[in-house]
């Protein structure tokens, strides 16, 4: 039963459901922060996750004449950095992924890439061949897939891996 409106402690009671509405508020946008990250899933060498949180789609040149993206994936941002590429290959981004892509009619595949991580010893190596592309897909101005390594992967005989599903405004 009700207590009489005298009983109550009014200014707790308002705290406390101030309280439960902020924690509530900060849920939901970190729920929201986490929904609107371009790409989920892990690059690691030597054991060590990089420290991805940025995606941009940048136009490249033409390959055998078929159309190119850049896929960089960064720790810092790039989307207003004219000189994206370079500056993720020169460290200058944080840890980093450089992937460049090329589509052939509705089929996409990789033209190699760059690793940047401050766990090799050979960061800012370029590779090519170890890329897979997978589920690969434009739509609604969206270039979407899976990219990864095969398991026991390694540059220079230091281990990595990569897996990673993405979709990011195509360029």
């Amino acid at each position: 039963m009700l207590a009489p409106p005298g009983d109550h402690d009014w200014g707790k009671i308002m705290s406390r459901i101030l309280w439960v509405v902020l924690a509530a508020g900060l849920a939901l946008c970190e729920f929201t922060h986490a929904a609107d990250k371009p790409f989920s899933g892990s690059f690691k060498a030597n054991g060590a996750d990089a420290k991805l949180e940025h995606l941009i789609a940048v136009k490249d040149t033409l390959f055998d004449d078929r159309p190119a993206t850049m896929l960089i994936f960064s720790e810092k941002s790039a989307s207003s950095d004219a000189k994206a590429k370079d500056d993720a290959l020169f460290g200058k981004l944080g840890d980093a992924l450089i992937v460049r892509v090329v589509r052939d009619g509705e089929k996409w595949d990789t033209m190699g890439g760059n690793l940047v991580h401050a766990s090799l010893k050979h960061s800012g190596v370029s590779a090519s061949g170890i890329f897979k592309l997978s589920d690969a897909k434009l739509a609604n101005g969206e270039l979407s897939g899976h990219l990864t390594t095969k398991p026991g992967e390694d540059i220079f005989g230091e281990p990595i891996s990569i897996d990673l599903t993405f979709h990011v405004k195509q360029p």
